[in-house]
Order: C-alpha cells, then structure tokens, then sequence
C-alpha cells in the first residue's frame, strides 16, 4: 500500500488493470447484507490490505470518498449496510451492529475469499465513522486476527445515557432513522437502553490493548463530543500501553470540509500499521 496514491489516479491501460467493482451480499443473523466491494488497480501488486467500512446511523454521512481513496491506495474495500440499513434485509437494532461486522470479517478473512480477492489476512483493518466508529471497536474486541480498527467520531450508546443525551438520541433515531427498516423508533430506543453496558465502547475494553487503534475526532462534533465519548476510551487503553494513535481535525461531525484529512490520516496509519 502507498498512502502517496490516496489522491493520484492510474492512466486508463489496455490489459484490463484498472479499479474493479464487485456487488456483494453476505450473511448475518439469517439475512443478506448487501454492498460492494472495491478491487485496487492491478498494477499494485497482491495481497492487498483489506478495509471493511461500518456506516453511521442511518448512514447519510457517506465514505465513498475515503472508500475510494483507499481503493486508489492499494487496499481492497468492503461496504456492507448493516440489517435493516439501505436495502439489507432484517430490522434495524444497535445490537445487530458488531454482529454484522464480525459475519462480514469472518467471511475476508476466509482463505477461499481471500485467494479471489487478494486480500492479506494479516492486515484486515476496520474502519467506522460516528456509530460505526461504536461498531468497529466492538467488534475488534471479539476478532483478535485483524490488524487494527479506526474509529471516526465514534459515537458511544452509553456516554449518552450516562451524560443525559438520551433524548437527543431518540429524536435522531425518529428523525434520521426513518430511511431504515424499523419496526417503531421506540423499539430501536429500547434496545439501546436495555443494552447501553453492553454497547458501550468502554465495556472489555481490555480486549483492545493488543489492537493498533486509530482515533480521529472531530474536535467541533456536537454529535458525538469526544470529551465524553472517545477520549475516555483513549485514556484508558493509554493506560494499559496500548497501540492507540490519536488524531484531531477542526471539523464537525461528518468531516464534512475535511474529507481529504480524513483520508490521509486514516490512509497513513493503515500504511505504516500494515505488515
């Protein structure tokens, strides 16, 4: 991989090297996932580093851009929308989310698709933006095989029950979740507050001491503030000496006028963190 190439595109060629596209539908909990995945130039020699994005809630904000990014990069890209999420079959539940993530990793992880995509099992990064970055970071606690989890403006269910944003939680989940696939707002809510320990990014956090880490906030994020959301978890996993880099950009939550930022931070510490 080379971080260089984040923004520099390959000249058309005739052998048939350029970017590849490729639809994708994986299982999680009984239903298909739908997505894509991004296959780099093939003048980048294989295997590739593979990046699995998780999408925000509902997921408005998209990474297309650093997707591709990565893609121009060296990397294999996946992007999967979670159940109930963007044509996903299922219903939409915070408590589906890592199980998703861990179903999608598990099946790049798998020699067989491995071999057809090129992909290194050695250096399989996740990478999430707001309730994604929540998403990342759960899952990695469970999938010791990768590399490393970014996390973007992570989002924490339980910082926002514990600082009083809970209502600012459930207008979000009536407002913006209507695009997915629900049974009522008022389920969705529940099911973060039933499961507000478990979801939390600081519940076995311990988990993530051995993982490289990647913490980008958005130092004016009043979605998700960092002072009551990521930096706690930052602090702790300092403490155990953790590989944990954290990085800060003046921007609001979806890193809106910062895109380009974002991707070279996120594509410089996939470079050097890569084996």
């Amino acid at each position: 991989m080379k971080s260089e190439n984040l923004f520099t595109e390959f000249e058309t060629d005739e052998n048939g090297s350029s970017p590849g596209v490729s639809e994708l539908n994986i299982i999680s909990g009984g239903c298909r996932l739908y997505g894509y995945l991004l296959l780099p130039d093939k003048r980048i020699k294989a295997p590739y580093p593979a990046v699995i994005m998780s999408h925000g809630f509902p997921g408005y904000t998209t990474n297309n851009d650093l997707e591709l990014a990565l893609m121009r990069a060296g990397c294999v890209v996946i992007h999967m929308n979670h159940r109930g999420a963007w044509g996903s079959e299922g219903t939409y539940l915070f408590t589906n989310l890592k199980d998703d993530l861990i179903a999608i990793t598990k099946w790049a992880h798998n020699p067989a698709i491995a071999d057809q995509y090129g992909i290194d099992t050695g250096n399989i990064f996740l990478v999430g933006h707001s309730m994604g970055g929540q998403t990342v970071l759960n899952a990695a606690k469970e999938l010791p095989f990768i590399r490393g989890a970014a996390a973007l403006a992570a989002y924490d269910i339980g910082a926002a029950f514990r600082y009083g944003m809970d209502k600012d939680l459930f207008l979000m989940i009536e407002t913006e979740g209507q695009c997915l696939k629900m049974n009522s707002a008022g389920e969705v809510y529940e099911n973060a507050l039933n499961n507000r320990f478990e979801l939390s990014i600081l519940n076995g956090c311990e988990a993530l001491a051995g993982i490289n880490i990647l913490m980008v906030e958005a130092s004016l994020d009043t979605v998700a503030p960092a002072e009551k959301m990521m930096k706690p978890l930052a602090e702790k996993l300092m403490g155990l000496s953790a590989p944990v880099e954290y990085k800060s950009i003046e921007s609001g939550h979806s890193f809106a006028g910062q895109r380009m930022k974002l991707a070279k931070a996120v594509g410089e510490w996939i470079e050097k963190t890569a084996e």
